[in-house]
């Protein structure tokens, strides 16, 4: 098999069959004979060199081989399905289709992109949006790649620092403190951060500023102590570990937003924030904007704006 032939014929009946672990059900499902569905997978595996099924009695099971080339068919045709969706969409609607792709680092989608989506929404009737939150393409703060033509999204969120400034567009800087409860401030009226010692330090393991930096600031030793230490990510997890009581949690103020206006939590040492980093706007593709993308990004700015 060449790299641009695929046997897509075997493929389509090796994902039937490896859904249901049965030829049986999957002639049913194609519209085949079982012997016809058999004799596709056999010329598949020779063209992929490896065993795809083991006959266990009357039925068949995934060999391990098998079972790792259903998963990555299964992510594709996912992928196939949503494209093709996306086309007839596309289709019957005059060639118009107002998509807008965002990538978002996880918590920053969690908890401040996600509580105003519905005013987004309000304000763009008809617009798909399509928010990926899983970080894939967005990893602290390496450097900036070139825009593409095929880039994955219309707009990127990234976090860093300047060295954003001359290709991005800044939107948000944050800052780092202690957040907890206000249950488990009342009883322990913290006098200094060297009482936060006394309770459970939640953490995250990105963060831009770890428990021993931010202490050590305050001229608190942590080696020197015993303390309880819970990390728990992405830090939207931390954030509502905090809420719930469990301990107090050294985060972005741009995370907790949500949770301090509804008092879920509280600062002990509001004077105490030390800078962190900030969240740009980064527009990827070399493609000219549309329009809905271009209101997409003003929307953002504006959110942001409010916050600053």
């Amino acid at each position: 098999m060449t790299e641009r032939v695929l046997p897509l014929r075997g493929i389509s009946v090796f994902e039937a069959a490896a859904r249901a672990e049965s030829f049986h059900a999957a002639a049913e499902e194609l519209n085949l004979t079982p012997s016809a569905v058999s004799h596709q997978i056999r010329l598949l595996e020779a063209v992929l060199g490896v065993k795809l099924f083991d006959r266990v009695g009357r039925g068949v099971t995934l060999t391990p081989e098998g079972a790792e080339y259903a998963r990555s068919v299964r992510h594709s045709i996912r992928w196939l399905r949503a494209a093709t969706s996306d086309m007839r969409a596309r289709g019957q609607n005059g060639s118009v289709l107002d998509v807008v792709r965002i990538e978002a680092p996880p918590s920053f989608a969690h908890s401040w992109i996600l509580p105003r989506l519905a005013d987004l929404m309000s304000l763009q009737p008809g617009i798909d949006i399509r928010l990926n939150a899983q970080g894939s393409s967005i990893q602290g703060e390496r450097l900036p790649w070139e825009p593409l033509a095929d880039a994955p999204a219309d707009i990127q969120i990234v976090y860093g620092g300047d060295i954003w400034k001359d290709r991005a567009s800044f939107m948000l800087r944050e800052t780092f403190q202690p957040f907890c409860a206000p249950d488990l401030v009342e009883p322990n009226a913290f006098e200094s951060p060297q009482a936060l010692l006394s309770q459970t330090l939640i953490s995250t393991f990105h963060n831009h500023m770890s428990w021993e930096e931010w202490l050590n600031l305050q001229g608190v030793q942590l080696d020197r102590n015993p303390v309880n230490r819970l990390q728990l990510d992405p830090s939207y997890l931390a954030i509502q570990a905090a809420a719930g009581g469990l301990g107090i949690v050294l985060e972005s103020s741009i995370l907790v937003q949500r949770e301090l206006r509804s008092g879920a939590l509280v600062a002990p040492f509001p004077h105490l924030e030390r800078p962190g980093l900030g969240y740009w706007i980064f527009t990827p593709s070399t493609k000219r904007l549309s329009a809905t993308v271009g209101n997409v990004i003003d929307w953002l700015m504006t959110g942001a704006g409010s916050d600053k």
